[in-house]
């Protein structure tokens, strides 16, 4: 258990110090602390199993395994003085010397080590090594000790998904404890001898009781901590903020070479989405690399409706590319192609005005992605709208990714014209395709080819990751990236700060 009231003290200090009480058994919950920032960072962002609900997949394998291994590492410091910052250890009896004031004065806490147990869960090993000070007595006699331990812990874990409480939820698996060195100096050799005959019952007794801290830990403390992570997050995208929620679709699938964690994480909107539901996801990590997300076509597209949503995408011409006096902006450009426009306003400056009238819809296939958007272009002259066309316009084309920059192209139009009004007649509904082809195809999509093909940074990613390699593939209804990275020196802050909030919370609550 911990001491809540010194928690409260600390939190009020802002000082990450914790008191862990162990009454019922007298031996201090080490382990437990540092399973939970370990278990806490594997669940948060990790299926042949998944139903067709899944928006989401993280997928990764031993070399992501590794990669958490390393971020813990990053916060032992928080996780020393929480152990440290006030451990008191209720009294033992040692076959009838009364050891009490136990408290830890120093410890030892490596990198643990993450491995794949197929279809169980995650096996975490880890060392650790501490130093207690405390009295002793036996009758009449008395005096202060040192011990002295090292020991490696062997626990695998479950992760299975809470589809009512919407988390997801850890349970104990085996739980081993070898002892590398256990050692009792009560400071005379006398008395050294006497204790070395009992250092056996010792390790006996302390892994019966790690284990049992450990597997009360998994299956009731992670728990309760995972149920105070926050299910929603708020990001700004595109043209405005998105309240996206989040939790499993269905449990983890732990195979031998890699763990693939499916969700459903859905974009909130009070209108109902216009189009079809999940499909599901069926694919996982490419081993070559640390993880890869993907990220279901209907999940892109929820994003796509509530940022761009009629009128949200705006091109007018003339613009810098084509200013007033090129080509395009003079009616004497249709002089064959529109000779009736030609007629009716010789010579005249021509503005172009397009927007969306609903959002752009996009559909993954393997190696391509189309996109289906329906647009308003308004031909106007002298400040007037002389043509008022309603087209589709769909567009094929791929994308690739190299570090944090995306590249591709657009490799296809086509649209189709329909006439709404005209004020110079009659005009061909075939003629005015060509012509709308004729004017994307030498206005936004070169635009759009020139801008991919020179590439932009993902927005933001500089600062929170950096990419030393990555892939990204277009799949049946979804996308799929894949990557090595490394966390920045913000994020790792953040994280830590982060993770500090919630301990801090947990310590309170408990």
């Amino acid at each position: 258990g911990i001491n809540a009231e010194y928690g409260k003290q600390w939190y009020q200090r802002r000082v990450r110090e914790a008191v862990v009480s162990t009454q019922s058994t007298g031996i201090p919950n080490i382990n437990t602390t540092m399973l939970r920032f370990t278990t806490l960072l594997l669940v948060l962002s990790g299926a042949t199993l998944a139903t067709d609900q899944e928006t989401f997949r993280l997928s990764f394998g031993q070399k992501g395994l590794d990669w958490f291994e390393t971020v813990v590492a990053t916060m032992d410091d928080i996780i020393k003085e929480i152990i440290m910052g006030g451990l008191v250890i209720t009294p033992m009896d040692l076959n009838g010397v009364e050891v009490t004031n136990l408290k830890m004065r120093d410890m030892e806490l490596p990198k643990p080590e993450l491995s794949i147990v197929p279809s169980k869960g995650y096996r975490l090993n880890s060392e650790l090594t501490m130093v207690i000070d405390g009295d002793w007595s036996f009758g009449f006699l008395g005096g202060d000790l040192t011990v002295n331990t090292k020991l490696n812990l062997d626990t695998v874990a479950g992760v299975d998904a809470d589809m009512k409480n919407g988390i997801f939820r850890t349970a104990a698996g085996s739980c081993d404890v070898d002892f590398v060195s256990l050692e009792i100096d009560m400071k005379n050799e006398f008395l050294n001898t006497i204790a070395k005959g009992m250092v056996e019952d010792v390790k006996e007794r302390i892994a019966g009781i790690v284990c049992k801290e450990v597997n009360t830990a998994l299956d009731t403390s992670f728990n309760d901590l995972f149920q105070a992570i926050p299910h929603e997050v708020k990001l700004h995208l595109l043209t405005r903020d998105i309240v996206f929620g989040f939790g499993p679709d269905s449990n983890p699938v732990f195979s031998s070479d890699h763990v693939d964690v499916p969700c459903r994480v859905q974009a909130q909107s009070k209108i109902p989405f216009p189009f079809a539901p999940p499909r599901g996801i069926s694919d996982s990590v490419d081993p070559e690399f640390i993880g890869c997300v993907l990220l279901s076509e209907h999940l892109v597209n929820s994003v796509s409706f509530l940022a761009l949503g009629k009128g949200a995408i705006k091109e007018n011409i003339p613009n810098k590319r084509f200013p007033i006096g090129s080509d395009l902006t003079n009616t004497a450009y249709f002089k064959k192609s529109l000779p009736q426009l030609y007629k009716a306003y010789p010579n005249k400056d021509v503005v172009y005005k397009i927007s969306n009238l609903r959002y752009p819809k996009l559909e993954f296939e393997r190696n391509l992605q189309k996109v289906d958007v329906p647009l308003r272009v308004l031909v106007q002259i002298n400040g007037a709208t002389v043509i008022n066309l309603k087209l589709s316009l769909k567009t094929r084309g791929h994308l690739n990714i190299a570090g944090n920059v995306i590249t591709g192209s657009c490799d296809e139009i086509k649209t189709k014209t329909v006439v709404v009004s005209s004020k110079i007649g009659d005009i061909d509904a075939d003629l005015a395709n060509d012509i709308m082809d004729d004017l994307f195809s030498k206005t936004i999509i070169p635009d759009v080819n020139a801008f991919f093909k020179k590439g932009f940074r993902l927005p933001c990613v500089d600062k929170v990751i950096d990419t030393k390699e990555a892939i990204a593939e277009t799949k049946d209804d979804f996308l799929r990236v894949c990557g090595d990275f490394e966390l920045t020196d913000y994020t790792l802050a953040v994280v830590r700060r982060e993770v500090e909030k919630i301990v801090d919370k947990f310590t309170l609550d408990y």
